[in-house]
């Protein structure tokens, strides 16, 4: 195994991905077309308190199931281990849900942050029903992961993702069924994609609940519940204070900047995806050192890439993505974009409280990230508006960050290059600005573009050691060639 392994896998597992993660972002155009702004927030909202829901009740098995799942495949035991996950996940998922749709029914759940249930009652238990088969299809679709069954992970994939896009479609531009066409689509693509999965693993599940093995996965979990709550939260927060501050329409805006935003999470969650199979494998081995160094590396330099390289299209993409009333996301973008990719650097920085099991620490740094979101938000929201929830998520990943940083050194040292982080953060500082000269008019539009192109074509570029840019200038060779007539 070695980068080429990683960028193989990547290539399959990271389309795969992409294309399931960006049904949100691909529907954009539509459903802000087809709902009103008010209806779009509303919709926004929805959709995220039915994935709180999710977290609550997650408490990190997926983590958990990554880290144990290969060792209890070596003994034997990975059918009564897959199948104990399952079984547990599923009956956490059907007893919170069965708790908040009689908190909603019976009144309970009015709230002025959060859209109101008794006007949309059906959208809501339509919500709140997707927790349990969530719960259910994330550990499925890990499991055929982890077994390398790369048909059947594409056959879950793909199902979820065709399916809940074409029916919502129907539904919603059809039928005229609204917010609540839209999420019945969303639970129909799982409802298949479950489906599907279970079939091709059902000799690979041994359905149980065995404490044996549940009970080293929850002493490594355990720690890292809170501090993925708190993660969750620094990270969703912001809407609900936007919601509740200014309403459902700027509400909408946040929603579409952060659908802009979440491009560059598609690509950090295809390249882990590919990656955290490959770093759990490399524990103990004399040459993950060297594995670890270079994918961060290479991780940082494609998170900026991407992040420089979606700005400098930014004005077109909004002109397809919705309406003028959303014009303003542009403004937001660089503040968001820069805040995602320190997050997400962070979550791979996590690695050496992993690997010593230290994971305690990841707890401790969401907290601080959390309260640090919290008190600017409480501070700026008012004043700022959606600029302040920006604001927010920037302050809370950098405290995070170097929380992450230092004690995850201090547990397992592993030698990261500094160079490419100094780079990362003038190629972020360098969006900043130029976001923050056309948030005032000193730049115009196409000087940000341009300014922005410039960035992303020198910065990841520079990151990179010359072998690994020999190594991306082949296959990129190789791929114009093959493209070629």
């Amino acid at each position: 195994m070695s980068i080429k392994a990683l960028s193989v896998d990547f290539a399959f597992y990271g389309l795969l991905d992409l294309l399931q993660r960006s049904v949100s972002l691909v529907m954009v155009p539509l459903y802000t077309r087809v709902l009103t702004q008010p209806e779009y927030g509303d919709l926004d909202l929805m959709l995220i308190v039915s994935v709180v829901l999710l977290v609550l009740v997650d408490l990190q098995f997926v983590a958990g199931f990554q880290r144990f799942f290969l060792e209890y495949r070596a003994d034997g035991r990975d059918r009564r281990f897959a199948g104990t996950v399952i079984a547990g996940r599923l009956l956490g998922g059907l007893l919170i849900a069965a708790a908040a749709l009689w908190l909603g029914l019976s009144g309970h759940a009015e709230f002025k942050a959060i859209p109101s249930f008794a006007a949309h009652q059906t959208g809501w238990i339509l919500a709140i029903v997707t927790v349990p088969v969530s719960l259910t299809y994330d550990i499925l679709l890990m499991q055929t992961r982890m077994l390398r069954w790369k048909v059947w992970f594409a056959a879950g994939a793909l199902s979820n993702t065709v399916i809940s896009g074409a029916v919502s479609v129907l539904f919603v531009v059809t039928l005229k069924w609204g917010i609540s066409g839209i999420i019945l689509g969303l639970l129909m693509g799982k409802l298949v994609g479950v489906v599907l999965m279970a079939w091709a693993l059902r000799g690979e599940i041994e359905w149980c609940l065995d404490r044996a093995l549940l009970a080293p996965m929850i002493r490594y979990c355990a720690p890292l519940i809170p501090g993925w709550w708190v993660a969750f939260a620094s990270a969703y927060i912001g809407r609900f204070f936007i919601y509740g501050a200014h309403g459902a329409d700027q509400n909408a805006i946040l929603a579409v900047c952060t659908k802009v935003t979440s491009v560059i999470g598609l690509f950090a969650v295809s390249f882990r995806s590919a990656w955290q199979p490959l770093a759990m494998a490399y524990i103990g081995d004399n040459s993950g050192e060297r594995f670890y160094v270079s994918s961060m590396r290479l991780f940082s330099a494609g998170l900026l890439l991407s992040i420089l390289g979606l700005a400098a299209c930014l004005h077109p993409l909004l002109m397809v993505l919705a309406p003028g009333s959303y014009a303003a996301v542009e403004f937001y973008f660089p503040l968001f974009a820069v805040g995602t990719l320190i997050g997400e650097c962070e979550s791979n920085l996590q690695l050496g409280n992993q690997i010593a099991r230290t994971t305690h620490w990841i707890s401790v740094s969401s907290v601080v990230a959390v309260v640090i979101n919290v008190g600017v938000l409480m501070w700026l929201t008012s004043r700022l508006g959606i600029a302040a929830a920006g604001i927010a998520l920037l302050a809370s990943a950098l405290g995070r960050a170097l929380v992450t940083y230092s004690t995850a050194q201090r547990s397992c040292r592993i030698p990261y290059d500094r160079r490419a982080f100094v780079l990362m953060a003038v190629g972020c500082a360098g969006l900043l600005l130029l976001g923050s000269g056309l948030q005032s008019g000193v730049l115009p539009r196409l000087v940000f573009s341009a300014g922005c192109a410039i960035l992303a074509l020198t910065v990841p570029w520079l990151m990179l050691e010359s072998g690994e840019r020999r190594y991306v200038a082949s296959v990129l060779r190789s791929r114009l060639v093959r493209s070629a007539p």
